[in-house]
């Protein structure tokens, strides 16, 4: 009985700290300049067609944001991009590479020059 109790336990307990390990949230970012001529509100458009487009074909769940400058270089920004976990973050890699996600690259590569990208995970501070 103790060994039953002891296993039940430490399955409990893997089971947990497994799903504490996936709750981490996984971030990519980029840090880009928008090209001549292109305004703050055609990035916002593109990023939002973007956002439906990895929301319909892999996950819900993924989320977007743009950051602006508030002082120095004004046409620089950043894109911060949260997937629930590694795996979507990988699916959506996978996604975006098929021809099906071509037309969202050429819209990216009209708008912005991104120079930078890091992928981060995201642990939460207890």
């Amino acid at each position: 009985m103790k060994t039953v109790f002891s296993t039940v336990l430490l399955t409990l307990a893997l089971v947990f700290g497994c799903a504490t390990a996936l709750a981490d949230s996984i971030v990519a970012s980029y840090s880009c300049e928008l090209k001549d001529g292109k305004t703050p509100e055609e990035l916002q458009a593109t990023n939002s067609k973007w956002l439906k487009w990895v929301r319909t074909n892999v996950n819900e769940n993924i989320e977007s944001s743009v950051g602006s400058p508030l002082v120095g270089k004004l046409d620089h920004f950043i894109f911060i991009d949260t997937y629930p976990d590694l795996a979507t973050w990988a699916a959506a890699q996978t996604a975006l590479d098929s021809d099906a996600a071509s037309e969202l690259e050429d819209l990216f590569d009209e708008i912005a020059e991104c120079t930078e990208n890091r992928l981060w995970k995201l642990e939460p501070t207890q």
